[in-house]
């Protein structure tokens, strides 16, 4: 058996850091604000992402560093104005890695392992006791 993310799928331990702090920088709702906002331009001014957003810019900048370490998002200065945009390559890379823990391809559908109650229906049944 080998170890250290050899080997196949169930074959032992593997090392998930990287992905692990993937995941960590897009743990934030701002931050996957920052990246759907990113997502449907080519290229945003913090300035603009921040009015719309409607938070306030160092805020935006500093979610943005966080995102730039990840190599989520590219920036580039232009005069006084920075200019960001989405890798969309390295986040397709994160959502790979995640189907991988499971062993599946990114676009398949997960298997169904129960029956899955919503919240509104603990409500309706809650409410009739």
């Amino acid at each position: 058996m080998r170890s250290g993310g050899q080997g196949e799928p169930g074959d032992g331990w593997r090392d998930y850091t990287e992905l692990k702090r993937m995941l960590r920088a897009l743990g934030d709702a701002v931050r996957l604000n920052i990246l759907r906002a990113l997502a449907a331009d080519d290229e945003v001014k913090v300035t603009d992402l921040a009015e719309r957003l409607a938070i306030s810019q160092p805020l935006v900048s500093w979610h943005l560093t966080i995102l730039r370490r990840m190599e989520f998002v590219r920036t580039r200065r232009q005069g006084r104005e920075v200019y960001c945009s989405l890798d969309v390559a390295r986040y397709q890379q994160c959502v790979t890695a995640l189907a991988a823990v499971i062993g599946q391809a990114p676009n398949a559908q997960p298997a169904r392992v129960g029956a899955v109650s919503s919240g509104r229906r603990r409500k309706d049944n809650e409410s009739r006791c």
